[in-house]
């Protein structure tokens, strides 16, 4: 069974586990500011997970030292796959590199954005729309409304 995170099962009935995300200090790759609030999600013993998006459930994504946005983690597996929900607004996303370091797909819930490569071609990513983009990809993100996707990485 792959591990949701890397805390403690503290409610075992048999079935159901209730497990706490891994502190950001286990965190590979990625730069999350300390003392972010600890959320339970549940996952059952065939290995799948579940959580619930509340307004106390986001936690601000920190990427190179940049808030850029916010996150709701489903799945942080060591292997790596990573999935949640993650939003930001156009002020704070008017513009910043964007470069997976594995590959990025996501289902884009609501809002546009533009992704413009090196060599100058125009990326539209829009409400409704499915896109994965390959690791080594490079791109200027450009946010033009309140933007929200669904992502799985990795």
């Amino acid at each position: 069974m792959p591990r949701e995170s890397g805390g403690t099962p503290s409610d075992i009935d048999g079935r159901w586990y209730r497990m706490r995300p891994p502190p950001p200090s286990s965190l590979a790759g990625r730069k999350l500011p300390a003392g972010l609030p600890v959320e339970e999600k549940v996952m059952n013993a065939a290995g799948f997970s579940s959580s619930s998006v509340t307004a106390q459930s986001w936690e601000p994504y920190v990427e190179d030292g940049r808030k850029t946005g916010e996150i709701h983690w489903l799945v942080q597996a060591e292997e790596g796959q990573m999935s949640g929900l993650w939003r930001i607004g156009p002020e704070e996303g008017a513009e910043f590199p964007y470069k997976p370091a594995a590959t990025d797909t996501f289902h884009v819930i609501e809002g546009e954005a533009e992704l413009e490569t090196p060599d100058g071609e125009k990326i539209e990513v829009v409400a409704g729309g499915i896109y994965s983009f390959p690791a080594g990809f490079a791109a200027t993100w450009r946010t033009r409304s309140s933007f929200m996707k669904f992502f799985v990485v990795g």
